[in-house]
């Protein structure tokens, strides 16, 4: 059975909905990770898929948002809507990116430690919200400042 076939079957297992199993049944994997990346609250909340499937079958994925057993020291975070992450360790800067408009939303699951720094610029006064959604136990230190104040929704 090939990655795309596991994950299909994991998903039926973990309860996928109607329109999300067809939308997975016509998807590659790359559809795969876009739908992912939709809806993470779902995956995270069903450990959909699990740690060792993640790290099997979105390791090639960083460059859309999904870090699986990554070390990081100090790399800014801003290009896309949503990060996940999963066991990474490490420090992270996070912001505003003025350019494109983006506020990211950071979501860890499965023993992240990692430490977040608010960076970037914003309007004067107003910092930017950058939520932050944690599911299971997780080491997380998010710093504020006049930038980037961090939203923090626990999963437990």
């Amino acid at each position: 059975m090939d990655k795309r076939d596991l994950l299909i079957q994991s998903a039926r297992n973990k309860g996928i909905c109607k329109e999300g199993y067809k939308r997975i049944m016509n998807s590659d994997l790359d559809g795969m990770i876009a739908f992912y990346l939709e809806a993470p609250d779902w995956c995270l909340e069903r450990d959909y898929p699990d740690l060792h499937t993640l790290g099997e079958s979105f390791a090639n994925y960083e460059h859309k948002g999904v870090y699986v057993n990554k070390i990081f020291h100090g790399e800014l975070l801003n290009d896309l809507q949503t990060y996940v992450f999963h066991n990474c360790k490490g420090t992270i800067r996070v912001g505003l990116n003025v350019d494109k408009g983006i506020i990211p939303m950071l979501y860890l699951a499965n023993g992240c430690r990692l430490r977040i720094v608010g960076v970037g610029d914003t309007m004067p006064g107003k910092p930017s919200g950058v939520p932050l959604y944690t599911f299971g136990k997780n080491d997380v230190s998010a710093r504020d400042n006049k930038y980037v104040v961090f939203k923090r929704f626990a999963n437990d």
